[in-house]
């Protein structure tokens, strides 16, 4: 990638200048590189169903998720009608199933009749997983981690045996499950694999790769065998190699597009501690996904958000010792204008994190902390982008945040998370906190 020459702040500069570093980043190309064979460029990728469940559903969705979000604030513990919320999310957006999609919003509305679903938050007897209201498997996996993470701190064991790690018990088994959700037969009109490609390896990249989870995995389970695997696809098999990053591959118009995923990426380079390969070229390809939306580029709306600002300041990190010197300058500015933003646009003057641009209150305050927390503003030993700027005012703004987290009394996995980024210890036993699941959408 080649820059348009520009004079870059220093990393110590005052916040409230880094607007003015802003306008030579916004040339960038608004649309995401995706590639056949790695050299032909595309328009991102359509599936025509999914205007059409938007309109049929959305009207009986939205009030459900309002609903949600009161419940929320109110204080009620709605575990269960998030999860169907979720799924049915992907439903009406991933898929062209409008049976299934039916089905989850009629119980979605029945759930919300529950005041406290904290239930919903056990492992279940069956299968050994978590998310008891999900039905698809790639759910419950993805909903396992966290209490995975969770009862490790606490040193404890699962009540029941971790059966719903059968379907990936074998490198070939995991390898071959996430090469037939790789690629969606946009022609053929079958559902956006996406979301399922994206969730089993943000689930699997814990389990495998994060050390600490190893004794949480049935001792029969071959966990070094099948990280090496997932390795190997990933460097060989996946990889795009003009790049470096990671994403879905779509069948479209007769011709086969590799997209560029920025929350794919994320969950890779964040889960392997950035052992991975092209680091340099990542973070060229980062820098020219600016200006594309979400979920390939930074944008959402219009505009950014404390998600899309995590996913990228990850990134940045994982790449910064693989940088030279211009694209550190505009890492550090990046970071510099994502973290002015972030603490003018996303918060009130209370310390509340708003939620208009997610679906409920713990995701507003899990990515909002996650992205203060990954640029370091509470903390200087993470501020590897600008090492001598300070933030007196990070304190006062850190106890604030606790405050309000602590009085939704809330077993929100997220909010819990958030919390512990905070050093808050959510466990009742002082057990330090383990890593966070990022996102997954």
């Amino acid at each position: 990638m080649t820059l348009t020459p520009v004079r870059w702040l220093r990393p110590a500069a005052c916040l409230t200048l880094m607007a003015a570093v802003l306008a030579p980043f916004a040339a960038d190309p608004a649309r995401a590189q995706v590639t056949a064979g790695y050299s032909i460029e595309f328009e991102l990728p359509t599936f025509p169903f999914k205007k059409a469940m938007n309109a049929r559903f959305r009207p009986d969705l939205d009030p459900l998720v309002d609903e949600i979000s009161r419940r929320q604030e109110a204080g009620d513990d709605v575990t269960c009608s998030l999860q169907i919320y979720r799924e049915a999310h992907w439903l009406v957006n991933y898929t062209p199933d409008a049976e299934r999609a039916k089905k989850r919003i009629a119980d979605l509305e029945e759930s919300l009749k529950e005041k406290d679903q904290s239930w919903a938050l056990e492992q279940t007897e069956s299968d050994g997983s978590w998310g008891a209201c999900y039905d698809a498997w790639f759910f419950r996996l993805q909903a396992s981690v966290d209490p995975l993470k969770r009862l490790q701190g606490e040193g404890q064991q699962p009540k029941y045996p971790l059966k719903f790690l059968q379907p990936v018990n074998e490198p070939k088994k995991l390898t071959d499950m996430l090469e037939e959700m790789k690629i969606s037969d946009i022609d053929a009109g079958e559902a956006n694999r996406r979301r399922e490609l994206n969730m089993v390896v943000t689930a699997m990249g814990q389990l495998l790769f994060l050390d600490y989870l190893a004794p949480m995995l049935p001792a029969d389970y071959p966990r070094e065998q099948v990280a090496q695997g997932l390795r190997d696809y990933m460097d060989n098999d996946w990889q795009n190699k003009d790049t470096g990053y990671w994403g879905a591959w779509y069948l479209q118009n007769g011709e086969l597009v590799k997209t560029d995923d920025l929350s794919v990426t994320f969950h890779i380079i964040s889960y392997r501690r950035g052992d991975v390969k092209m680091l340099d070229q990542l973070v060229d390809t980062t820098f020219s996904l600016r200006e594309t939306k979400y979920p390939y580029g930074w944008q959402d709306r219009g505009t950014t958000n404390n998600h899309h600002n995590y996913d990228v300041a990850t990134i940045l990190k994982y790449g910064w010792p693989a940088m030279d010197y211009i694209q550190r300058s505009r890492a550090s500015a990046e970071i510099g204008i994502m973290l002015a933003r972030s603490l003018r646009l996303t918060l009130d003057g209370q310390g509340r994190f708003y939620t208009d641009a997610y679906d409920n209150i713990g995701d507003a305050y899990y990515f909002g902390v996650s992205f203060l927390d990954v640029a370091g503003y509470f903390d200087p030993s993470k501020r590897f982008w600008a090492q001598k700027l300070k933030f007196p005012e990070s304190r006062n703004l850190k106890q604030r945040l606790i405050a309000n987290m602590k009085a939704l009394d809330s077993e929100d996995p997220m909010i819990l998370l958030a919390l512990q980024k905070l050093g808050v210890d959510t466990t009742g036993d002082g057990a330090a906190a383990g890593d966070d699941p990022g996102s997954s959408d």
